[in-house]
């Protein structure tokens, strides 16, 4: 089987303005590692990287052959994404993961958050801003968290994104539309417990994989994934967080499956997911809902600590995408 492993690699943007640059460079990383581990199952892989100026030539030029797609562009690049995608389905290839409309619901938090609500799925009590001098909804429970819309990565995420209080949160939210020159929205900060959990799609139906917890090893007052803890090494932040296998009452674990096989097929995700949610005491809540996540083997990483909990290696879990892929589309590949 040939498999081409699609993949963006960092905006041009980036070569003239580093900051955040650590956090699109692991794309090409999980690309390797997606490739090398098809190559352990016998696929004959080609990693297939694209750039703003090259995705129609390279994508027009693949094969035609299984696509396992690693797009993550967001943010303002999220329009090369949406280019990539439209020569991709004039091809008629067969692709991986997200869809398009599955995509940039991930890609949007605001969209996802509207999502949501729209069909009775938990989420913490949030609000959007394009300028600042909105009114402010007066049901918020503080302190709130203030999040730009259309960045991954914990992009804009910094302890001072945690606010305590109305005049507090305005001059955040101003700040961040100031930097980022995109709407951002607040949500009230959960306290609780914080959860990984991993979907896919198996032949025996769509399954949840045991559930990894994160949990935070260094002192803080705001324990949560701020940008620099999780990329900027000379941060005292840093690494302040490990994920385990989550130990869950029955009833917890019941609630959280629940939530999010109800998420997955309600959105129509495919092949894979990861969401990542949050307590309010004993009541999850979904942080983010992730169509296309990340791939890697690194021990760090919820997805690693599940699929390893479930009996698979990296390469196990990243056949079984491929797998659920043939599935759908009742293709047959030659060896």
């Amino acid at each position: 089987m040939r498999i081409s492993v699609l993949y963006n690699k960092p905006a041009a943007r980036f070569t003239t303005k580093t900051t955040h640059l650590v956090a699109e460079e692991d794309t090409e990383e999980s690309a390797v590692e997606v490739a090398e581990a098809l190559q352990q199952k016998g696929a004959v892989t080609t990693l297939a990287p694209i750039t703003e100026r090259d995705f129609k030539k390279v994508i027009m030029a693949l094969p035609n052959d299984l696509v396992f797609n690693l797009i993550e562009w967001t943010g303002v690049d999220t329009p090369y994404a949406v280019k990539a995608y439209e020569h991709i389905h004039a091809r008629n290839l067969v692709y991986t993961g997200a869809t398009l409309d599955t995509y940039l619901l991930s890609c949007d938090k605001s969209v996802m958050k509207n999502r949501l609500d729209e069909h009775g799925l938990p989420t913490a009590k949030w609000q959007l801003f394009h300028t600042g001098n909105e009114s402010i909804r007066q049901d918020f429970r503080y302190p709130l968290i203030v999040k730009v819309s259309s960045e991954h990565s914990s992009v804009g995420l910094s302890k001072e994104a945690i606010v305590k209080d109305e005049k507090n949160l305005i001059t955040i939210v101003k700040k961040r539309l100031a930097e980022y020159k995109q709407p951002v929205y607040a949500e009230e900060f959960l306290t609780g417990r914080e959860f990984q959990v991993t979907l896919i799609e198996k032949a025996s139906g769509l399954t949840v994989l045991p559930i990894s917890e994160v949990l935070y090893t260094k002192t803080t007052d705001v324990p949560f994934l701020t940008y620099e803890s999780r990329w900027d090494a000379t941060h005292s932040d840093y690494d302040n967080s490990g994920v385990l296998l989550a130990k869950l009452t029955p009833a917890m674990q019941h609630k959280i499956e629940d939530m999010s096989k109800r998420a997955f097929t309600t959105f129509g995700y495919r092949d894979y997911a990861r969401f990542d949610v949050r307590c309010q005491g004993d009541e999850p809540m979904f942080l983010e809902i992730n169509s296309n996540p990340g791939l890697s083997d690194d021990e760090e990483y919820g997805m690693t600590v599940s699929y390893k909990a479930a009996g698979m290696t990296f390469a196990d879990f990243v056949w079984e995408i491929v797998q659920s892929t043939l599935r759908r589309h009742k293709k047959s590949f030659k060896e």
